[in-house]
């Protein structure tokens, strides 16, 4: 099953404990095979066929090629029953990822349910599979036939239903990504287009309605490898393959959560261990090597575990030591041993919620994203409520009218022609309609910073053409993605050009570098060893004769950004992490500075231009294209006043540096807030591509009406 199923596999061989006397008589085995299929040709409950079939023979099993081709789901074993404790785990599970959407103040880990449907979709899976094939009767194509019967049918119709509501709530540049989710999700790598589009817990993540999606892509990524897996290993190595894959895939995450984060989040490899842990808890149980008694203690443990964990987790270094505490305590669960009688009244609401997850996991996340691209600034408390209402009435609809209903389509050609020209059709639409709504602001807003994509470099400044804009530029652009979206300007209105050295959010700062759970200490580290490279360029380049430094500074700034930076230094060829001192980013400044002027060289700093805590450029294309529009600032404005309020700590740190006079600053500031109320449009032109920073057309136009190279040469010293 999916993380949605909700059926268990005892052990093969399990034995009655009843006395012989009590034990129900044998059937021929020709009468339980055609009770077995006569349930499944009728879609009986599926207790109620197991039921007959366990009264009959542990061991009999539905013929499932002929339950295949008559169209009705097969049911790969004759044991299954459903355990009240596994629904109540994913009824807790879905609860704690709806919450955390919903911005529940006191769940800042609620996003670990995820965690725990992995773990409980391994177990299942692993279950099923693993006795059709002792049992002889495993097909892949009743096993394939069985998940897209279970699964598709309400994907298709949230996809639907979402694809039709993007059209009224996603801007122009979000239904262009929304049409590449749409595609992902429908094949089943959503994962990897989202990987690609935003990191998770990114504000660009918010916005994205079918985010959601990458876990159960990645589940059924898992699904396809699972049984080809088992298939291939007999059974006595089957445990022994699973314990070793999990560990390899727990080991890699360890290791990319260091070196790639995002990677680590999003794709199979780093993730499977979670479903891993699944699958060596069912195959144990299978093998009857679980502890067979009760555990009531460990089990009320590993319960309070997932309740406690989420209370206290947060993003960093995410999936971790959380994800790990929560999905062995989940493992433990999955093995048998509550007393299901007793806990199906106790555990009603949370079965209730449980049988519902699917639906509710995929309907929700498309309600809170419509909802964020719609509020420019933070959703209120009493729309997300509004919102989870919204998600359990659209859930119950779904779970009811689709869900259930579907679950015995047939899999006849008309039906699997659907299929595909569904998810075809859908893309199509969804392609065109976001070409056909593309605006000028659309396009600013899609523009790449800087001269070239290819000057975002990586270990090592190395000089490309495309980041060169003469053939002996007496400037240098040298920051990160704030001196990228300078440097079209700088380009513009620089008579002797500009060559541009730029890292993504690796400011240029000498022997310093920020670091936090996304930028973690090995990018830092390669941050650090960057700007040395472009140190080392300069003394091989006289001819540039002034270095513009240009920075965000919010991830250097003490208590400018609220993203658990911390500062890397490097002293003495050794690196050390640190709290933000702003004491520390002086002196490196000062390094940075006196190094450049050492050469004989001129140096400006370019302070960040004025910003707010919301998408300026999304408020601009959203209000220009008649979009609903919900904002503190309707017209995408703000005061000069606000805007310093907003960034008291940047300005603070620029104010000791003028004090001090490290390095001369040049701001646009006084240009674009002049009136009291800063621009955000001029001529037309939308000023910003985001929240922060200048698109390329606002940096060429403000570049040539304020003739930024001509000032910045005269101001640098």
């Amino acid at each position: 099953m999916s993380m949605i199923g909700g059926f268990v596999f005892p052990p093969a061989g399990h034995r009655t404990t009843a006395p012989p006397s009590a034990r129900p008589r044998r059937l021929p085995s020709h009468v339980i095979s055609r009770m077995d299929l006569l349930c499944a040709l009728h879609n009986e409950r599926i207790e109620a066929c197991a039921g007959v079939a366990v009264m009959t023979s542990p061991s009999a099993s539905l013929a499932v090629d002929q339950a295949v081709r008559q169209g009705a789901e097969p049911l790969l074993t004759a044991s299954t029953k459903l355990r009240a404790d596994i629904q109540a785990i994913r009824g807790i599970a879905i609860i704690l990822v709806i919450l955390h959407h919903a911005r529940f103040p006191y769940l800042p880990g609620g996003f670990l349910g995820v965690d725990i449907f992995f773990v409980v979709s391994g177990f299942l899976m692993t279950g099923m599979i693993d006795e059709a094939i002792e049992n002889g009767r495993f097909t892949f194509a009743s096993f394939y036939l069985r998940r897209a019967r279970r699964l598709l049918p309400a994907a298709y119709a949230t996809m639907a239903v979402t694809a039709l509501l993007s059209a009224a709530f996603l801007d122009s540049v979000e239904i262009r990504n929304f049409a590449a989710q749409l595609a992902g999700s429908f094949g089943f790598v959503a994962n990897m287009v989202l990987w690609r589009q935003a990191d998770y817990f990114s504000s660009g993540a918010l916005i994205k309605p079918l985010l959601h999606m990458w876990s159960l892509s990645l589940e059924e990524q898992y699904y396809f490898a699972l049984p080809l897996l088992m298939f291939i290993c007999s059974s006595r190595l089957r445990l022994p393959v699973s314990i070793g894959l999990t560990l390899a895939s727990l080991f890699l995450c360890i290791f990319l959560v260091d070196h790639n984060p995002v990677a680590a989040f999003y794709l199979l490899p780093t993730r499977a261990w979670e479903l891993g842990i699944g699958s060596v808890a069912a195959l144990l149980v299978r093998r009857q090597l679980a502890p067979t008694r009760p555990m009531p203690a460990i089990r009320i443990a590993c319960a309070l575990v997932l309740f406690i964990v989420p209370l206290l987790a947060t993003e960093q270094g995410h999936p971790g030591i959380a994800a790990i505490t929560v999905c062995i305590a989940t493992g433990v669960l999955m093995i048998p041993g509550a007393k299901d009688s007793n806990l199906r009244i106790a555990l009603k609401p949370l079965t209730v919620v449980g049988d519902r997850s699917y639906s509710l996991y995929l309907v929700h996340w498309p309600l809170f994203a419509f909802a964020n691209n719609i509020f420019i600034s933070e959703v209120p408390a009493h729309v997300n409520a509004g919102l989870l209402l919204a998600c359990f009435l659209w859930a119950e609809l779904q779970y009811q009218a689709v869900e259930q209903r579907f679950r015995q389509f047939r899999a006849s050609t008309k039906n699997v022609a659907l299929l595909v020209v569904i998810p075809l059709a859908l893309v199509a639409l969804t392609a065109g309609w976001s070409q056909s709504v593309s605006t000028k602001d659309s396009a600013v807003r899609q523009e790449a910073i800087g001269l070239s994509p290819k000057c975002e470099f990586s270990l090592r400044f190395e000089p490309k053409p495309e980041c060169i804009s003469s053939p002996a530029p007496a400037t240098m652009v040298w920051g990160d993605s704030f001196a990228m979206a300078l440097s079209n300007g700088l380009a513009a209105s620089s008579p002797r050009g500009i060559v541009q050295a730029t890292k993504a959010v690796c400011g240029p700062f000498l022997d310093m570098a920020p670091s936090n759970y996304i930028y973690t200490r090995s990018w830092s580290e390669g941050c650090i060893g960057f700007n040395q490279s472009v140190i080392d360029y300069l003394k091989l380049h006289p001819e540039i004769k002034t270095v513009i430094l240009s920075s965000a500074l919010a991830q250097y700034v003490p208590g400018a950004e609220d993203k658990d930076w911390e500062a890397i230094s490097r002293e003495g060829g050794q690196f050390r992490s640190q709290p933000q001192k702003l004491s520390v980013l002086v002196e490196s400044l000062g390094r940075t500075v006196a190094t450049v002027r050492s050469m004989g060289k001129h140096v400006i700093l370019f302070a960040p231009p004025p910003i707010m805590d919301f998408d300026i450029a999304r408020c601009l294309d959203r209000a220009g294209a008649g979009q609903f529009l919900v904002s503190a600032y309707p017209d995408c404005t703000y005061t000069a006043a606000q805007h310093v309020a907003a960034w008291q700590p940047i300005h603070g740190f620029l104010g000791l540096i003028a004090q001090r006079n490290i390095v001369p600053i040049y701001s646009i500031e006084p240009f674009l807030c002049s009136s009291g109320r800063c621009a955000t449009r001029l001529e037309g032109t939308m000023l910003y591509r985001d929240s922060a920073h200048l698109s390329a057309a606002g940096s060429r136009l403000l570049g040539k009406e304020m003739n930024w190279g001509p000032m910045t040469e005269k101001l640098a010293s």
